[in-house]
């Protein structure tokens, strides 16, 4: 215990011996700081510069990217606007090229509007026809402007006309007399029907939907021949006063009903093949197309190309085939659309209805033409037995019914 107390008397002696010789010192150097402390914390120092420079260089790219990507975004919106707005823009536009833009085939498709104009001078020249007005050739003339000759003084007559339409087998047969002086130019002119259907002309020639004056001629001489027949002349004055000539003059008159009848398909053909100056203006301006142009081009007759001036018959054929045969045509249709579009078909469609009106007129001309053959049918079976009967009861003879 003593040994214990004693330690620690020491230890505090030791303890205050020490706090007595303690002093305050000043460090003036000190070789590992200035060596290897400060060297290092300067190199730290400038990585933390170059750290820091290029974390700003760093902030400003992605500063500068960031402006970048939004003026993009910006510009990309305002293009898209204006695409937006010329698309409005072309769209109202377009509708309204399409309501209210004259289509440049206009001139060509108002050539629809004289065809009611064309069908009446048709008709009209139809009439004249039927007279003999109309014919240059003399004989022609004469033989249809007359009146009714003998059967066998019209066949004197139709041998004169054929004299002008001699085939070249006929003056091989009989060539140089006055009956067949020479080859003709339109052989077989008064004897041929392609004189009604194309136009008389040399063998092997293509059609002509409008003819000349001489394929006028040859048609009327046609019609002639085959339709309008010498039965029996005219009577005199002398012969009329007669119960005879009355009864003759009766019969005739109903002839010519009938006879009429028989010629109107055949004068209505030739009306129809005759230049027609209602269709000049047309013409003039369906010209105007450039499709339509071609194909008049390749296809118009040679009067309607050298005069300006077509029939009703090739106004008809060229209003439909401009528009079916016509790859000129097909060309404009495709540039077509909206309502202009829509105005050719309803054109089109027009046209076709017109054609079928047409149709539906000459089916009523035949029908007419057919109950006439029908009542000279009864004529011939029941005219002799009543004429039979008649004179049995003129005569007094009667018979009992059982």
């Amino acid at each position: 215990m003593k040994r214990v107390y004693a330690l620690t008397v020491l230890a505090v002696s030791l303890l205050e011996a020490s706090q007595a010789l303690a002093a305050s010192v000043t460090v003036t150097a000190s070789v590992p700081i200035s060596r290897q402390v400060m060297p290092a914390m300067a190199d730290l120092q400038a990585t933390l510069a170059e750290i820091l420079t290029t974390e700003t260089q760093i902030g400003t790219a992605i500063v500068q990217a960031s402006d970048k990507q939004a003026a993009v975004i910006t510009e990309a919106g305002r293009a898209q606007r204006e695409a937006d707005i010329f698309g409005r823009q072309t769209e109202r536009l377009e509708r309204a090229r399409e309501q209210y833009t004259v289509a440049d085939s206009i001139c060509s498709e108002s050539a629809s509007g004289v065809a009611a104009t064309v069908g009446k001078v048709s008709r009209a020249q139809a009439a004249v026809l039927a007279g003999g007005s109309g014919v240059s050739s003399a004989v022609v003339q004469k033989t249809i402007a007359s009146e009714p000759v003998s059967s066998r003084q019209g066949g004197y007559r139709s041998a004169a006309i054929h004299a002008g339409y001699c085939t070249a087998s006929e003056a091989a047969q009989y060539g140089g007399t006055d009956l067949c002086p020479q080859v003709s130019s339109l052989p077989g002119g008064d004897i041929e029907m392609r004189s009604l259907v194309d136009g008389a002309g040399a063998v092997g020639k293509g059609p002509d939907l409008t003819f000349n004056q001489d394929q006028i001629d040859a048609a009327m001489a046609y019609m002639k021949n085959s339709a309008r027949h010498d039965a029996g002349r005219a009577p005199g004055k002398g012969d009329i006063q007669s119960a005879t000539g009355r009864e003759y003059q009766g019969l005739m008159t109903q002839y010519k009903a009938i006879q009429s009848a028989a010629t109107q398909p055949q004068l209505d053909m030739i009306a129809a093949s005759q230049p027609n100056p209602a269709t000049q203006e047309a013409l003039q301006e369906a010209l105007q197309s450039p499709s339509a142009a071609e194909y008049f081009a390749s296809t118009g007759s040679q009067q309607a190309q050298s005069t300006g001036v077509m029939s009703e018959r090739e106004f008809e054929a060229f209003e439909v085939g401009r528009r079916y045969a016509n790859t000129a045509y097909e060309t404009d249709l495709q540039a077509m659309s909206g309502e202009n579009l829509t105005r050719e078909l309803i054109r089109v469609q027009s046209l076709g209805n017109w054609l079928q009106l047409g149709i539906k007129n000459d089916q009523r001309q035949a029908n007419i033409i057919a109950g006439q053959q029908l009542a000279l049918a009864a004529y011939n079976k029941y005219v002799p037995e009543l004429q039979e009967l008649g004179s049995k009861m003129s005569a007094g003879v009667t018979a009992h019914a059982q």
